[in-house]
């Protein structure tokens, strides 16, 4: 059975990884030797690869408010957008901009490994410069106030049997959250071709689907849909992670025995390909300042993001490791190649 579908090998190296650096200790040394002393000495562009408000599009703008309301830098930082295709329009656009270093781009791994798959992607993450992986964010399942279901273990139930009637909605085709659905059916014996699933942008599609009726349980990232829950329109059954984030009153998965069926999709930053060491390193050694002040604290409170630190070549090597495994979950949901 692949990883990141059921227990054993499949996200092991990654949740050790994630767990060492989930108090945000430094993964590997920042060797400053031969980085470019006076980087950066122009303006920053940060590319986010999804619309306005969305996941990518606020880790770009937290990251240019840190660099520069907090002084991390002295020059400007803009953010652009650069939506569809499951990332890969911005991951093709990134992959133009060969040898530039002041040219980066936010994205999570998991997401855009998916989203490079399911779209035909010329271009793999792998391709581009890894500069660092710097956030988790805790993930939700959430149903209607008025719904029938007040756990997990009873939607599970409702599942096995009638896995299409119990349909799911959450984020894009063969991303974190429809591998973390189909690890959940494929946990409780059901074959994962068998679960409704209705993929969307997240967010407000997700909570349209669910107080239609149209969908019976949705999985989406705290941050968009703690609004909802806090209003009393949404009431979550499990989250993501070691502990429930402060005001959420759910267990986690790993306490329901599920720990494995969650996806561990790392949030952070690519540069482009086609750039030295010594440039790669310089960025990586911005990034680290900038996630030490107080303005990404504030943000990673904001965004219920856990703090994470995986720089530059261990953030490759993940993407590397993650790229295999996504590539044989999907196979496993009936969409990979």
């Amino acid at each position: 059975m692949p990883p990141l579908l059921r227990n054993g090998p499949r996200l092991a190296a990654v949740v050790a990884l994630v767990a060492t650096v989930s108090s945000a200790c430094t993964i590997g040394s920042l060797d400053d030797s031969g980085a470019v002393a006076d980087y950066p000495s122009r303006g920053l562009s940060i590319l986010a690869p999804g619309s306005v408000g969305g996941g990518w599009d606020s880790r770009a703008r937290g990251i240019g408010s840190a660099l520069t309301s907090c002084k991390t830098i002295d020059e400007d930082v803009t953010v652009t957008n650069a939506p569809g295709a499951g990332g890969t329009i911005g991951l093709a656009r990134m992959a133009g901009r060969e040898g530039d270093p002041y040219q980066l781009m936010t994205m999570d791994t998991v997401t855009m490994i998916g989203g490079a798959i399911q779209n035909h992607s010329p271009v793999k993450l792998s391709e581009l410069t890894p500069v660092a992986g710097l956030t988790v964010s805790t993930s939700a399942i959430v149903v209607p106030a008025r719904s029938p279901f007040h756990d997990l273990r009873s939607v599970l139930a409702a599942m096995r049997k009638d896995p299409k009637r119990t349909s799911w909605v959450g984020g894009s085709l063969g991303g974190p959250d429809h591998i973390t659905v189909a690890g959940l059916a494929k946990a409780e014996g059901i074959p994962a071709r068998k679960v409704t699933y209705v993929p969307t942008g997240g967010g407000g599609e997700v909570l349209n689907l669910l107080l239609s009726g149209a969908s019976k349980v949705g999985l989406s990232t705290l941050t968009e849909v703690r609004p909802q829950i806090e209003a009393g329109k949404l009431r979550v059954l499990a989250v993501s992670g070691d502990k429930a984030p402060e005001g959420i009153d759910a267990p986690t998965l790993g306490a329901l025995g599920y720990e494995d069926e969650a996806v561990v999709s790392v949030g952070g930053v690519m540069a482009p390909p086609g750039l030295s060491d010594d440039e790669q390193r310089a960025i990586v050694r911005v990034v680290d300042r900038m996630r030490r002040t107080s303005c990404w604290k504030r943000a990673l409170r904001q965004n219920d993001w856990k703090d994470v630190w995986v720089p530059g070549k261990k953030y490759g090597a993940l993407i590397d490791k993650q790229q295999r495994q996504v590539g044989q979950a999907l196979t496993a949901v009936g969409l990979g190649s």
